[in-house]
């Protein structure tokens, strides 16, 4: 076999070679982070601005409200701290 069409088979070899690597698909791997919260109120209504704050950072990031998962809650007597864990796929 000549030298020129060794050179050509190989290209031909190394360019199927790569194109078929490029062209999978990435697995998508989800996304999770960790929101805190927290609020203080001396009329009752410190979970609720915890949650908001939590849910405002969330949303600063793209997370919709649907994503997200309350995991800690510490409420006392006039204070409360949450946790949210949000997913999403990348």
């Amino acid at each position: 076999m000549p030298t020129t069409s060794r050179r050509v088979l190989s290209a031909c070899v190394l360019a199927t070679t790569m194109f078929s690597l490029t062209s999978v698909p990435a697995s998508a791997d989800p996304i999770t982070k960790e929101y805190h919260g927290s609020g203080y109120s001396d009329w009752g209504f410190a979970i609720h601005y915890a949650r908001a704050q939590a849910s405002q950072r969330a949303r600063a990031d793209g997370f919709e409200y649907e994503q997200c998962v309350e995991t800690e809650t510490v409420i006392k007597m006039f204070e409360a701290h949450v946790t949210w864990e949000c997913t999403r796929d990348a």
